[in-house]
Parts: structure tokens; sequence; C-alpha cells
């Protein structure tokens, strides 16, 4: 069969979500476009300098891939953490992702918890548990990874911060913050940047209308070798996200077009209500210095870490 765009090359992906079948050039053609219109809307394309965030997973791969086909790559500047899981992060992985990143132009720095925390996330967990705690490795790495990635955008003078969320993600975002009530996080999610703190670098997701089996695919198309493990915390234990996720998987098949139909719409009504809302600047940790909620005294990063036993209050 011939794909539906170009009419000459034999299909090999079909997009369900738009009911068409594509050769392997106009879906990698496809993927590329609509990343480029979604990082000309966030205004990627017109600053100095982008911090992306690379796991060395396909997203981040992705990710870099098609901003260095939109922009001059000297202006990307690579970041990645190794989190400290056992049996997880190999050092042979961030050499491949050095080498790949090398090739496209793009500069690579990274850290680890371990060196910018001073504990890894295994070290964390299992303090955690020694005190009879329930905290999920999900809540230390997740909340320990935006603030590592948002020094280093601070750091490098970023003008943005990319992430490599894909829709996949952001609808799942959507759905967990309704489920909690959580108002404020609904009104972080959207197409336009929000900054609540000066000491924040806004963070954009180019690939926030590009479903993950379409990243999966557009790496597999390129051949790029990413880490295919899922992380073994989430396999022992599954998070909130994971039920969501098998739910709106559910739903996408019985409705191709769903995820995407839920983020646009969810842009639309979200514009309207941060326009409407009165948003103050957020107050800073007393111990850390960095942003916090409202009504917190330290934030969730250094909570955590004074409940697990690894930080005294009076530090």
């Amino acid at each position: 069969m011939k794909c539906d765009n170009c009419g000459v090359r034999e299909a090999e992906v079909f997009q369900p979500h738009t009911g068409k079948r594509l050769c392997r050039d106009c879906f990698l053609s496809d993927v590329q476009e609509r990343v480029a219109r979604e990082a000309k809307k966030l205004g990627v394309t017109s600053v100095s300098r982008v911090l992306i965030a690379v796991s060395g997973g396909k997203d981040s791969l992705v990710l870099a891939d098609t901003l260095s086909k939109v922009m001059d790559p000297s202006k990307l500047i690579a970041f990645n953490i190794v989190e400290g899981i056992q049996g997880y992060n190999r050092e042979d992985q961030v050499k491949e992702l050095y080498h790949y990143l090398r090739d496209l132009g793009i500069e690579l720095i990274s850290t680890s918890f371990k060196t910018s925390v001073g504990y890894s996330l295994d070290e964390m967990v299992s303090s955690s548990r020694a005190r009879g705690l329930n905290i999920a490795a999900c809540t230390f790495c997740g909340g320990f990874r935006r603030k590592l990635i948002n020094q280093a955008g601070r750091d490098v003078k970023a003008d943005l911060v990319a992430t490599g969320h894909n829709l996949d993600d952001e609808a799942q975002t959507i759905i967990i913050n309704l489920l909690r009530g959580d108002v404020r996080k609904l009104m972080r999610v959207g197409e336009s940047p929000l900054k609540l703190s000066d000491k924040f670098v806004m963070r954009v997701k180019p690939l926030r209308k590009i479903y993950e089996w379409e990243t999966t695919m557009y790496a597999f198309l390129k051949g790029f070798k990413f880490q295919e493990v899922e992380c073994p915390y989430i396999s022992a234990r599954p998070t909130m996200r994971a039920k969501v996720r098998d739910l709106m998987y559910a739903l996408e098949e019985k409705s191709p077009g769903f995820l995407l139909r839920l983020v646009e719409n969810f842009d639309r009504i979200g514009e309207e209500v941060r326009r409407e809302s009165k948003l103050t600047t957020l107050p800073t940790c007393k111990m850390c210095g960095e942003p916090t909620s409202f009504g917190r005294e330290y934030c969730k990063n250094c909570e955590l870490l004074i409940s697990a036993g690894l930080r005294p209050v009076s530090s």
C-alpha cells in the first residue's frame, strides 16, 4: 500500500488519530514538522540558549534530534542526571548519549543525585524505608530532577528549559491533577510557559503534541539506541500515573485522537483560567533558598530529606 502523503513510497506506519498510512520519510517529516510548530509557538526557536533535559530514553533523543533540525545546535545544551538506581543507570548509556549529542553538535553536561544532593536515589529510598515511611521513589526522583534541571538552566543562563514530555505524559498529568483536585498544578499545564519565581527558568515541552508510540517509532526508524528497560521502582510499585496511563490507553484505543483532543481542549480552558487568575510569586525555602509552595517553610525536597533522616532541620 502506498503512502497517503507522497503516494510514491510504501507505507510503513499507520497513524490511528489521522487515519493515514505513511512511509518512513513522511512519518519522520510529519513528527519533525509538528515539533517545529510547537517549538515556534512556545518561543523555543527565537531565544539564545535552551537547556534540554536528556535521560538517554527515546523521548529525550527525539527531542534533541528534532530541535537540532529547527534551530542552531550550538544554542542547545543537553543536561543529564544519573539518579543512582542499581542496575538501571549505566555508564555505557551516558557514553552513548554523549556521542550521539556530539554528532548533532549539542554540548552535554551532567551530574548525579549523589554529587548534587549528597545521596543517590537508592540511598534516599533505603533511608526512608528504614524509618518506616511509605514514600515512593518517584516522589524523591521527580522533585530532585526538577530542582537540578532548573539549577542547571540558571547556571548556563538558559532562556528556556525543554523537556521530553510527550502527549501521553501531558494528558496523564492533566487527569492526575484533576483526580487530586490540585488547581494550582493544573494551571501550570498548558502551552504558554508559566513563571512564578525569578529563580525558575521557564519550562517548555516541544513534544507535548506527539504520541508516545510516535516517539518510539521515530527512535526505531532513526536507529537510536535508547534505554528500553522500565525503572525497577515503577515495576515494583505502580504509581497513580501508571494506573491512569493504562486507563487512557484503553480510551485512546476505543476513540483514536482522544489524548490529543483532551490536551488541546484543556489548553483552551487553561488559558482562560490563567488570564482571569492572579498568580503571585512563590515564597522560598528557608533551608535551600529555592522556590516552595505557599504556606510551606521548606520545599518538598528538603522536607523529604528531613523526613528520611538525611538532613537535620537546623542545617
